[in-house]
């Protein structure tokens, strides 16, 4: 294991607000008394949750295809009692977690209209948390005793993904280089720290400059290796950030937006950013934030 070293890391990153190069949306699902979206692809679809109003607040798995929001299969497993998609690809997939008709959870990879359940062996609940490209999925499992673990699904086939010396592996994000993205804990009760895993199995943790120890995790990367990222400070408030091309940049939205808290989830190869905020009033809602340059499509963009 390596880590950033952090005297080299504040001579080079700079702390830089970047709200101001992004025009941010609001997303709300039609009727949703609540919104969350937790990924987008490089065709501008999204995906997320509604949270329906009442004391149970019920989340559904939502989908943006680009023209239309809608909810997945809406008589199907996923709406048995409560569901939510986490990640997307550029092939049709989905990827997420539903609790069943007994509150047991499960993964599930969604395509066009077709749901399979994501059940990693002999775990007692599953939860898909990222899809790339290549239909390789990582995700988390609990054992019989109820400890969280990593794992990849490619071909059909599981495999633990626990990086070594550490209490908690937790993946979040997969890209096409098969680099794993997510939060490494070894310290119990923390959040832990980012990590950056390569397809080799190496891989490399990081702290934010200036955050508590053990507060720092990681999100989502691109094919670029900008990494989305967040730190936790004392008060429990959470600072989101860009690391990219040697640079730390602080995201967050719009003063105008008066939000209370922000949650920024995935970045594509646009520099995309969706993710979802609580307002004054401690409502949920999604956004969608496009950098103002002009969008270019990467060398390796797939119709």
């Amino acid at each position: 294991m390596k880590r950033f070293g952090l005297a080299a890391l504040l001579l080079s990153l700079l702390a830089i607000p970047c709200q101001a190069q992004y025009k941010v949306t609001t997303v709300d699902f039609p009727g949703a008394a609540q919104t969350n979206l937790y990924a987008v692809n490089n065709k501008g679809q999204y995906v997320g949750a509604l949270i329906e109003a009442g004391a149970g607040q019920t989340n559904y798995a939502i989908f943006f295809d680009g023209k239309t929001f809608r909810q997945l299969d809406p008589n199907g497993p996923l709406s048995v009692n409560y569901s939510f998609a986490l990640s997307l690809n550029l092939r049709g997939d989905i990827v997420g977690g539903y609790f069943d008709a007994s509150w047991a959870g499960h993964g599930f990879l969604y395509h066009d209209g077709d749901v399979k359940t994501i059940d990693f062996p002999g775990a007692t609940i599953t939860y898909a948390f990222g899809i790339n490209d290549l239909r390789q999925i990582i995700g988390v499992y609990y054992d019989t005793a109820y400890n969280r673990h990593a794992f990849l699904l490619e071909d059909g086939v599981y495999k633990n993904i626990d990086l070594p010396g550490g209490l908690s592996t937790t993946p979040f994000s997969i890209n096409d280089w098969s680099q794993i993205a997510g939060k490494f804990e070894d310290h119990s009760n923390t959040t832990g720290h980012g990590y950056l895993q390569r397809k080799d199995g190496k891989f490399t943790t990081f702290d934010a400059p200036g955050a508590p120890p053990d507060s720092t995790f990681f999100i989502s990367v691109n094919n670029f290796d900008r990494i989305l990222g967040a730190w936790m400070d004392s008060a429990g408030v959470t600072h989101n950030f860009l690391l990219s091309e040697g640079r730390l940049l602080d995201f967050d939205l719009p003063e105008s937006l008066h939000a209370s808290s922000v949650s920024a989830q995935t970045i594509n190869d646009f520099s995309e950013v969706v993710g979802y905020y609580s307002d004054a009033q401690g409502v949920q809602h999604g956004f969608v934030a496009i950098p103002r340059e002009e969008r270019e499509k990467p060398e390796f963009w797939r119709d």
